[in-house]
Parts: structure tokens; sequence; C-alpha cells
């Protein structure tokens, strides 16, 4: 299967070590100069680790493409940035799910008709896929509400995450 991912959940999944999370479950990802820019290039000038994880990746799992058509159009139309714009127009040429966080680039793809996933959604699938057990998921997400500043998620939403994973069999 090949995925496009925004920058938020490669960055949410290096944070954690767990970025092969993401290529058992989905394979190849796709990312584009803008998200690569974002994710490794800032990172690495900021002194990020994740940045280092990301870019080892880069030729192999993740692979850099941009979209072939212009994508000014969803900046103009839904107020987002150029990232998740481009993002979601080589979603949109590839016919694939989009990984992103951001709540403006997840409506503004919904919009489009494109399936989307965040980091919560990616624990959902590796603990249905067996990638992870339920301890590890509740860990992830608790690290995910422990370090807000890196994260960036809404703690209500990982409260109704953990609920819902330990209300699993």
């Amino acid at each position: 299967m090949i995925v496009v991912s925004d920058s938020t959940p490669l960055i949410h999944f290096a944070k954690i070590g767990r970025i092969d999370i993401i290529f058992t479950l989905y394979g190849e990802i796709l990312i584009t100069r803008e998200v690569y820019n974002e994710a490794v290039e800032e990172g690495l000038i900021l002194e990020k680790e994740d940045a280092v994880f990301i870019k080892e990746h880069i030729g192999k799992e993740i692979q850099i493409r941009n979209s072939s058509s212009s994508f000014i159009h969803l900046i103009e139309k839904y107020s987002i940035h150029k990232g998740e714009a481009g993002s979601i127009q080589l979603a949109l040429e590839t016919n694939s799910l989009l990984l992103i966080n951001e709540r403006d680039g997840r409506n503004a793809a919904k919009k489009e008709g494109i399936k989307v996933k965040g980091s919560i959604g990616i624990l959902f699938d590796a603990l249905g896929e067996g990638v992870i057990d339920k301890k590890e998921a509740l860990g992830l997400l608790s690290r995910f509400r422990e370090e807000p500043q890196d994260f960036w998620i809404d703690p209500d939403i990982i409260k109704l995450a953990m609920e819902k994973i330990n209300l699993k069999k």
C-alpha cells in the first residue's frame, strides 16, 4: 500500500522511536519536498533527533515525490499551509491514504474525498494488526499526553483513545 504522509505523524513516531510502526503497517511512504523540509531540514537545524531518524529512511521506506499539478487552489480554498496542501494534492493524484494530524488539513483532505489517519489512528491500526499490544499502545498514548509540547495532540482525544483501548479485550 502506498501512503502519503504529512510531517507530524512521521515526527511523532520518530520521537517515540517507533517509526518502524508506520513502515510495518503501510509499506512505502511518500512525502513532498515541503514535508521533507519541515520534518528533516528544519529539524536538523534545530538539532532534533527525530529529524535524524526520518532522514535515515529517505530513499528507502520514505520517498520524496511532489504532486504533478499545482496545489495553490487547496491553499486558497481551505486556508491551509503549503505542506498540507501539497500532501493532499499528492494523495489525490496517487489515490492514497493520507497520514495527517492537523485539524484544518484533515478537514480539507476529507472534503476532497481522501481517507485520513492521524497518529492515534495509526496506533489503533498497529494494535489491530498485532504490531503492538495493548500495553504498548497505552504507553505510547501516555507519552503523547505527558509531553504535549512535543506531540501537539488534544489531551481529550488521547483520553478517549485510552478509554477505548482499555475497553478492548
